[in-house]
C-alpha cells in the first residue's frame, strides 16, 4: 500500500466520522432556537478545520491514484458516486457558511432559509456509502 492511498483511506475515515458527529450536531439542535445557533456555530468550526481539509484530502490524493483503467465498468461508478459525495458536501458547507451569518445575528428565520440545501447536503451520506461499498466491492 503506498502513501498515497494511506492517506487518502485516513482522510476518508476523518471525513465521514466528522459528518457523522455534524448528524449529532444537528439533531442537537433541533431541541430550540438557542440551540440551534449553537449547532450552526459548531458545524461551521467542524467543517472550516476537519470536513473541507478532509473531503479535499480525499479529491486530491483520489485524483492523484486515477488512471485510465479507473474510468469503466464497477470502478467508474464507485468515481461518480465519490464525487457526488464530495459535490453534496460542498453543498452543504455553503449551506453551513450561510446560516453561520444569520446564527451570529440571531436570525432564526434566515436561517431556516438555509434547510432545503442542509437537505441536499444531506446526499452526501448514501453517495459516500454508495462509494465506499463499491470501493469495498473492488478490493475484494
Amino acid at each position: 500500500m503506498d502513501l498515497t492511498l494511506i492517506v487518502h483511506l485516513i482522510a476518508l475515515g476523518i471525513w465521514i466520522g466528522v459528518v457523522g458527529a455534524e448528524f449529532a450536531i444537528e439533531f442537537d439542535g433541533m431541541k430550540s432556537d438557542e440551540y440551534l445557533i449553537k449547532a450552526s456555530k459548531m458545524h461551521y468550526t467542524t467543517d472550516l478545520w476537519v470536513e473541507i481539509p478532509a473531503f479535499t484530502t480525499v479529491l486530491i490524493t483520489g485524483l492523484l491514484m486515477l488512471n485510465e483503467s479507473h474510468l469503466e465498468g464497477i470502478f467508474l461508478y464507485k468515481v461518480i458516486f465519490a464525487l457526488l459525495a464530495i459535490f453534496f458536501n460542498i453543498i452543504c458547507v455553503y449551506a453551513v457558511f450561510k446560516r453561520r451569518k444569520y446564527a451570529l445575528k440571531s436570525d432564526i428565520e434566515g436561517m431556516k432559509t438555509t434547510d432545503k440545501a442542509m437537505a441536499v447536503g444531506g446526499l452526501i451520506v448514501p453517495t459516500f456509502l454508495i462509494a465506499f461499498g463499491l470501493a469495498i466491492y473492488i478490493a475484494l
